[in-house]
Order: structure tokens, then sequence, then C-alpha cells
């Protein structure tokens, strides 16, 4: 196993990619702390990790509220001793055109998906900076690359910050043992995407080399190479998980 007996805590583990990447984790032998928004779908993530032979905790949390992060990353510190993986998977997306996008959905949007990922690294890196090891793997997009495909200019400028502050952690949190990476995945099918497209995928495949959509399966064995040993000497970088859609 290559996370036996680690340590993670996976932000939105309740559903889509966040519980791909949770369960499998403790298949590879990590307890998991799921931290949801809602706390039915953190529960039933968890009792599926239980399933599988390990540990877990479900916690209602948002990210975007420093005290319930703070409290969220105190219990799981509590239960288990040390906090050896961070999954900044939590996001909202919304598809509203550029021009009719209201100031408080802006806000939303980089409460959530930058400000949550700055608010649960903050919380977890003082027990990682005091092990000397640690790994945080942060959800960034393909859009965050391109400015867009789908969603709205708003979620692809607050990918765009996700991986320009996973390099400036893995610069800070380098000499401390712990490493920084980013996840960038294109077209994955989730419940969120078949939302914004509503399940009609052809003009995507016609852009994707390897034509077809992406599986949640495909993205977690990314994360489990980015929390394993393997990849013991990569830090600040972002991986493509979008079948060829873009290729830099």
């Amino acid at each position: 196993m290559k996370l036996k007996d680690e340590v993670a805590i996976v932000t939105g583990g309740g559903a889509g990619i966040g519980r791909a990447i949770a369960l499998a984790m403790a298949q590879e032998g990590a307890h998991v702390a799921i931290w949801d928004v809602k706390q039915a779908l953190a529960e039933e993530a968890a009792e599926a990790v239980r399933n599988a032979g390990r540990e877990s905790l479900a916690l209602k949390v948002d990210v975007s509220q420093s005290p319930e992060v703070n409290a969220a990353v105190e219990r799981v510190a509590k239960e288990w001793g040390r906090i050896d993986i961070l999954v900044n998977n939590a996001g909202i997306c919304e598809v509203t055109p550029v021009d009719k996008i209201e100031e408080k959905e802006w806000d939303r949007m980089f409460a959530v998906n930058v400000k949550g990922v700055f608010l649960c690294s903050q919380a977890v890196m003082k027990f990682m900076m005091k092990q000397k090891s640690g790994k945080i793997i942060n959800l960034g997009s393909l859009a965050g690359k391109v400015g867009g495909i789908a969603a709205g200019a708003h979620y692809a400028a607050t990918k765009a910050a996700v991986l320009c502050f996973t390099k400036s952690l893995a610069k800070f949190l380098g000499p401390h043992g712990v490493r920084v990476n980013a996840m960038a995945p294109g077209v994955i099918e989730t419940d969120m995407t078949r939302m914004i497209t509503g399940g009609d995928w052809k003009n995507f495949l016609a852009t994707i080399p390897l034509g077809r959509i992406g599986d949640v399966s495909e993205v977690a064995k990314v994360a489990v190479f980015l929390a394993s040993d393997d990849s013991s000497y990569l830090t600040g970088e972002t991986i493509d998980i979008n079948g060829g859609q873009l290729m830099d």
C-alpha cells in the first residue's frame, strides 16, 4: 500500500472527484477525513472508506469560513495525531457570462475556490511543518489555463489563482519537507460537468485527442501518485488530466 496509515483530508469529498480521491487513498491504506458542506454526502463517503477497511471522519465544513476550517483540522489532528495529506478539492462552478456576473457571485466564487484553498492549507501546514513532512494537492482546472471552456470567467480566474498559489506554497513549504502540487482536470464526467453541459459532450469530444470524456478514477489515480513517494521529487507542478485537450 502506497499510503499505509497516513492521514488524509479531502475537502469536497462527498461526491464526484473528491469522493473518488478519498476512496482511492483509502484503498492505498490511508485514513481519510471527508469534508463537505453537505453532511449527508460526507457521511456516505466516509462509510465507503470504512467499507474499504480504513478509518474515516465525516465533517460538515464550509472551507470559506476559517473557524470551521480550523476546528475541523484540530478534530482530525486530535483523532489521528497527525496530518499527512491535504486535498483541496472543494469548489463551486457557474456558467454566468462575464457581463452578467454580479459582484456577490464573483466574491462567493473566490471565497470558496481560492480563499478556501488558502485557509485549509494554512491550517494544516503547521502540523506538516512540525512533522517535516506532508503533501498538499490542489484541484485546479483546464479552465485556469485557457480562460474557461464551458464555465464562467470567474471560475476560470479562481482556478488560475489556485495554480499560481500552488507554486508560491511549494516554494515556502519545500524547505520544511512538504510538497505541494496541483492537478488540472479537463472535462471529467461528474454531476457538476453534466450540469454545465447538459451531458452533451459532442463539442468537447471533437477537441480531445483521446476521443472520450475523463473518469473520476483517472483523476484519483494521479492524486494518489502525488500523495505517495512515487512523486518524492515533484513539487510546485501542475499535472494536466485532459486527454490531450491542452498540451503545454
